[in-house]
């Protein structure tokens, strides 16, 4: 019985694999992103299958995408995220070129919840329903910013 020689085994290519190969990991990726249907379930598939670095390149393109679509000039963008001209100029080609996708995603992402803050502190002057949505909204606030801690930590 001949040994295995573990230095010798190569992991296959990405180049190596035929065309339906291919078809196959992409329909797998694809599809693992879109039955995820909840923020939660995504930060945990993100987190599970790129490396921290990946998240933050991911997000750091995904916010100059943004930027760029809201009409920010490319030297704020620059200053603002810490990157590089070349880096802003990459991803305004994607856009230019193939970035009906990310465009469409960009239009639908949520704001970021910020806890309610009333003019006035409620109590005197202000009915059950106000107070109640004063308590909600900074609970939805907190809960969210631990979720993210959570993730990022």
């Amino acid at each position: 019985m001949a040994k295995f020689n573990y230095f010798s085994y190569k992991e296959k290519r990405v180049e190596k694999f035929s065309g339906r190969e291919l078809e196959d990991l992409v329909f797998d990726l694809i599809h693992a992103f879109a039955i995820v249907k909840d923020p939660t379930a995504a930060a945990l598939l993100v987190q599970d299958l790129l490396t921290e670095k990946e998240v933050y390149n991911l997000a750091k393109r995904l916010r100059i995408a943004k930027l760029l679509l809201s009409d920010t000039k490319q030297d704020d963008i620059t200053k603002e995220l810490h990157c590089s001209f070349g880096t802003v100029v990459k991803v305004r080609q994607w856009l230019t070129q193939a970035g009906q996708g990310l465009t469409h995603v960009i239009r639908r992402l949520p704001k970021r919840r910020e806890a309610y803050r009333p003019k006035r502190i409620p109590g005197v002057g202000y009915g059950l329903p106000q107070i109640l949505y004063t308590a909600a909204s900074a609970g939805l606030a907190y809960k969210e910013k631990a979720q993210l801690a959570a993730l990022i930590g």
